[in-house]
């Protein structure tokens, strides 16, 4: 091989080698499927009769007055997590809190970004935004009530534990 056609072939990879760098560079990433449990709650599905029954009941096992109408329309709009967070923070008759009020803060004025967690929500209005020990899943241990917390050693006790 004479030089000329030497400098042409290694000309003409330098070419490939670039085009190819740009083409990968440019190129656009693949999507990946969102996995199931993260999906939002305006993503899922509507729920079923049964799961709104459900969440009345516990709601009801919980001393919690319900409308099944109005749990049925929460449950549409937020999700059964949803309309149970709403109902259980608005039942004291007591307080000023109220579905609407709840449901407000959730929705926000209509604009990108105004309406809030139920995390935020809950920290607003002064409750823990858990349904755990409403829908069963709780047990409805707290701290002191935890499986293991009475056998440990307090001041009190002699043990030194």
């Amino acid at each position: 091989m004479n030089r000329g056609t030497r400098l042409a072939l290694l000309a003409g990879a330098a070419l490939i080698l670039a085009v190819s760098g740009t083409v990968l560079a440019t190129r656009q990433p693949q999507a990946t499927a969102e996995p199931a449990g993260v999906t939002q709650d305006d993503d899922e599905s509507p729920p079923t009769a049964e799961e709104v029954a459900h969440a009345a009941d516990r709601l009801r096992a919980s001393e919690i007055a319900v409308d099944d109408a109005v749990l049925a329309d929460l449950a549409t709009r937020y999700g059964v997590g949803g309309a149970v967070r709403v109902t259980a923070w608005a039942a004291d008759p007591n307080d000023e809190i109220t579905v609407e009020s709840i449901t407000a803060m959730r929705d926000g004025d209509g604009t990108e970004g105004s309406g809030m967690g139920w995390g935020r929500i809950a920290k607003e209005l002064g409750f823990h935004p858990g349904i755990g020990s409403i829908m069963g899943n709780g047990g409805g241990h707290g701290r002191d009530k935890a499986p293991g917390q009475q056998d440990r050693g307090t001041e009190d006790d002699d043990s030194g534990g």
